[in-house]
């Protein structure tokens, strides 16, 4: 199993038994997965461990490669993973909290998602066939409307994180890193 594949098992894996493992107030459709990560949470170790599994899985796919057109990809793994060993603020504000150590998480999410999208927009262009173009520029809108989606309802921000993630993870798993022409 390719290492993209392991890493994204295990952040599923992770993001799923979250609720088991975290504060009782954490909720799967209002908090973001970060938050599984938060500073001074409970087990806060197994969702960092993820992103950075992860993270790497992806960059180590990519460098294994060596192709240009998977530089974004490969910048969306590095992102995530350094955004693994950063930790987010924690749901509970009375728990103390390192704010640039959540500002650098922030900063390296921010970058992922912008990797990510300019990943799927490259793709847009150099994919053969209609279809594959289709789903690289849909998934690329995905990840510029889901994100603002979340912003406008952040009382559904962690249902449609998930959503968001479990499209770009099944094209991942699906076509990263293939060799096509390009």
């Amino acid at each position: 199993m390719s290492p993209t594949r392991v890493g994204i098992l295990l952040f599923a894996l992770s993001v799923i038994a979250g609720p088991l493992y975290t504060v009782p107030e954490y909720s799967m459709v209002r908090n973001l997965i970060s938050e599984l990560a938060a500073q001074n949470t409970p087990r806060n170790w197994l969702m960092a461990g993820a992103f950075v599994a992860l993270g790497t899985g992806i960059a180590i796919d990519g460098f294994r490669r060596r192709a240009p057109h998977w530089l974004p990809f490969m910048a969306f793994g590095i992102l995530m993973a350094l955004a693994g060993l950063f930790g987010h603020r924690p749901l509970d504000p009375e728990v103390p909290y390192v704010a640039w150590v959540h500002t650098a998480h922030s900063v390296l999410a921010t970058g992922a998602g912008i990797s990510i999208t300019a990943g799927f927009i490259w793709q847009a262009f150099r994919r053969a066939g209609p279809f594959r173009r289709l789903a690289c520029a849909l998934l690329a809108l995905v990840c510029v409307a889901l994100p603002l989606l979340m912003l406008w309802h952040p009382s559904v921000q962690g249902a449609t994180q998930r959503v968001m993630y479990a499209l770009v993870f099944s094209w991942l798993w699906i076509s990263y890193p293939k060799e096509t022409p390009g």
